[in-house]
C-alpha cells in the first residue's frame, strides 16, 4: 500500500508541472523523505504514476457523484460538471495529457478505461434525467450521444487534432459544452440555460 501522502504530493507537482519534468529526487525533496523510502513505496516512476491515476479517477469519481445529487435538474447537473473541469484544466499542466499518452502508456490506458467509462455513464444518466424532465430534446437516444460526447472528449486529448501551441484546452472544453448543450436541449430547456454560465 503506497503512502496516501506520496501519492498527494506527487499528485500536486504532476498536475503543476506535468509528468515528464518532475523526478523522483523532486518528489522525495517534496514529500521530506529519502529516496529510498519513495522506492519502498513503489518500483519505478511509472508505478508511482499509476497509483497517482487510480487514485485520481477514485477522488474524481466522488466528486461527480456528489455534482449529480447535489444539481437541481440535468442542465445544472451539466453545468456543475463542465465548470469543475473547467477548474481542473485551468490549474494543471496543459501537456500533462500528451506525457501520459506518449510516456506512460499504462497509466493512460487507466484513464481510458475506467475514467472515460465512468464519464459517458454519467453523460447517458444525464440524457435520460433531461428528458424525464422534460429540458432535452424526447427523441435523444442515449446511448449513442453518451458515446458521442465521449469521442469528442477524447479527440480533444489528441494533439493531432487539437495542438497545445494552438488551442487553450479550457476554452476546448467550454466551447465543446456549448456545442453539446445546443445538441440536446428542447425549447424549455434553452430557456432555462440562459441562466446557467460557465466559469470560463
Amino acid at each position: 500500500m503506497i503512502d496516501q501522502k506520496i501519492i498527494d504530493i506527487s499528485a500536486d507537482l504532476f498536475l503543476k508541472y506535468g509528468v515528464k519534468s518532475i523526478s523522483m529526487d523532486d518528489i522525495s525533496k517534496a514529500v521530506g523523505v529519502s529516496k529510498k523510502t519513495i522506492y519502498e513505496n513503489v518500483a519505478n516512476k511509472a508505478e508511482l504514476i499509476s497509483a497517482v491515476v487510480t487514485d485520481f479517477i477514485h477522488k474524481e469519481k466522488i466528486e461527480i457523484d456528489k455534482i449529480v445529487n447535489d444539481s437541481k435538474d440535468a442542465i445544472d447537473e451539466m453545468f456543475k460538471i463542465a465548470n469543475h473541469v473547467l477548474y481542473f484544466l485551468r490549474n494543471i499542466k496543459p501537456s500533462l495529457t500528451y506525457d501520459l499518452q506518449k510516456y506512460y502508456r499504462a497509466s493512460w490506458q487507466i484513464i481510458e478505461q475506467i475514467h472515460f467509462g465512468f464519464i459517458r455513464s454519467v453523460i447517458k444518466t444525464n440524457i435520460q434525467r433531461g428528458i424525464k424532465e422534460k429540458v432535452y430534446r424526447d427523441s435523444l437516444n442515449d446511448e449513442i450521444i453518451s458515446r458521442l460526447y465521449l469521442s469528442s472528449a477524447k479527440m480533444m486529448t489528441q494533439e493531432d487534432f487539437f495542438p497545445l501551441k494552438e488551442f487553450n484546452k479550457a476554452e476546448l472544453y467550454a466551447e465543446f459544452i456549448s456545442y453539446h448543450m445546443f445538441g440536446i436541449l428542447n425549447e424549455k430547456g434553452l430557456k432555462k440555460y440562459k441562466n446557467y454560465k460557465l466559469n470560463i
